[in-house]
């Protein structure tokens, strides 16, 4: 039998389909994950028509689960009415910051881990390791406490996307994960580019950047995402309007006069973006749980 005759599904090959014991072990499985899309899909179908509905038809009993009339030009007036574009525009603003901390910084100290390994270098990884350990609670008022005066400077930096953004660049787990996917880069790329006279700097933007786009990628998918749904640290520190992200004006809502329809599509905009970037970077986000296992 030639390799291109058998057909995989996952770990089974077609030979092992043959085995009534494995077909409906295969069985059982597809039906639990289709059980478990269902389940998944389904409230937020749920939460996209009720959004359609208006205020009556929300609390009917018995509940309807399509609206009567679905009318699109509501997604504009919610969208309007509530101004959500600056919160986009705001979101994206924190979000795009994160990306750039999280990849410069934390590749930095990876690679410094990875290839420099300055006196005192395996210290520091294990405490990097020790600081995912510590639960984010522990951290919560220190934190606040630096932010807001800022040790030595004296710096407020309350009101600001800043304090997010250096608190990303300190990410232990991106660190580790760029650490181990740089150990895979061939030594001799690096000795020849340090005989052509590149510096340190020089070889990390110019030989370690190219040739680590992979995780640079998920890096920056996952820190994306991660902020569009970010409410705690924005609701503690910025009180300014101007600078309310998406998650903080969700909350917000509960105690404003939107009705509960504008509330529903007001949730289905938040998740949109997030929704838009898995179906597009499904792969590169599925796949990024082995990045940073690359040897060799």
């Amino acid at each position: 039998m030639t390799k291109k005759s058998i057909a995989y599904h996952g770990i089974l090959t077609e030979s092992d389909l043959k085995n009534t014991k494995y077909k409906i072990g295969y069985a059982l499985i597809c039906l639990f994950m289709l059980i478990y899309a269902i389940g998944v899909i389904i409230p937020v179908v749920w939460l996209l028509l009720s959004g359609f509905k208006d205020v009556d038809e929300l609390y009917a009993v018995p509940a309807t689960f399509f609206p009567k009339h679905i009318e699109f030009s509501k997604l504009a007036k919610v969208w309007n009415e509530m101004k959500f574009y600056k919160y986009y525009l705001n979101t994206f603003l924190m979000a795009g910051g994160t990306v750039v901390a999280e990849c410069v910084v934390s590749g930095l100290a990876g690679y410094v881990l990875s290839r420099l390994k300055p006196r005192g270098s395996r210290v520091i990884f294990v405490l990097c390791f020790c600081t995912m350990l510590m639960p984010g609670t522990l951290r919560t008022v220190p934190l606040y406490m630096t932010i807001k005066d800022f040790p030595i400077l004296h710096i407020n930096m309350l009101e600001s996307y800043w304090p997010i953004w250096l608190m990303a660049a300190a990410n232990s787990f991106n660190i580790i994960l760029f650490k181990n996917f740089f150990d895979g880069i061939s030594d001799s790329l690096i000795e020849a580019a340090k005989i052509d006279g590149g510096t340190n700097l020089g070889i990390f933007f110019k030989i370690i950047i190219p040739l680590s786009v992979p995780v640079f990628v998920v890096v920056s998918l996952f820190a994306f995402n991660g902020q569009m749904g970010q409410f705690f640290w924005p609701y503690l520190l910025i009180t300014n309007k101007d600078k309310t992200v998406i998650g903080v004006q969700l909350f917000k809502m509960k105690s404003g006069d939107y009705t509960m329809d504008y509330q529903m599509l007001a949730l289905i905009f938040s998740i949109a973006p997030q929704v838009i970037i898995f179906a597009i970077f499904q792969r590169q986000i599925m796949g990024g749980i082995n990045v940073g296992g690359v040897k060799g």
